[in-house]
């Protein structure tokens, strides 16, 4: 556990925050379950008493809000702006809450949309976090790299899905993360298998 000032970070967070762990899940390829992954994470953590936020960095497609039922929008104090909380305590930040309606398009070119997660990082009151979770935007794009280099990450959680052309994709994100000395945590193959109720 450290500060999350600490580490590699050029980025320091606001006076109102504190942030023992962070852990990115990752994937190479949109459409394996990251965000279900990210929010199944996080409801176990704080199923087991941890404090935990999450990061919602995929801002072409966030989905977190949905997939906890939140659609409140976020209220700013004079120390920054206060994230949005679950009802079983989880503190959310993402674009949808920012937005006028959740299908509102988010069509962003690459560094407003690194200006803007590194706004959530910096001005967002998440008080004391055992462990942010941030959803990352698929791929290895400059949002990536730039979230990876600027943040304090302590490890990733990679996801992946059965089919031999996402998990190659899946390896580029994950060597990408050994080039920049990051651990990889673990490994979630979603969508492995079925048992059909009828046929077994």
């Amino acid at each position: 556990d450290r500060e999350a000032s600490a580490g590699p970070s050029t980025l320091e967070t606001n006076k109102r925050t504190t942030v023992k762990n962070v852990i990115g899940v990752v994937s190479g390829k949109g459409g394996v379950g990251k965000s279900l992954v990210t929010s199944l994470l996080a409801s176990e953590l704080a199923r087991q008493g941890k404090r935990v936020a999450i990061l919602d960095a995929d801002v072409t497609g966030p989905s977190i809000p949905k997939a906890f039922g939140i659609d409140g929008h976020p209220v700013a104090d004079e120390d920054g702006m206060n994230p949005i909380a679950t009802p079983s305590g989880i503190e959310v930040m993402s674009v949808n809450l920012l937005l006028p309606e959740e299908d509102t398009p988010v069509a962003w070119r690459g560094p407003v949309i690194t200006n803007a997660l590194m706004q959530f990082w910096q001005d967002v009151n998440w008080g004391d976090v055992d462990v942010m979770l941030i959803d990352m935007p698929p791929g290895t794009s400059d949002v990536f790299l730039t979230i990876f280099q600027m943040l304090p990450i302590d490890g990733i959680v990679t996801v992946s899905a059965p089919q031999e052309l996402v998990a190659a994709i899946v390896g580029k994100a994950v060597n990408l993360a050994h080039g920049l000395e990051v651990p990889v945590i673990g490994l979630v193959e979603n969508m492995a298998y079925f048992t059909c109720d009828g046929c077994g």
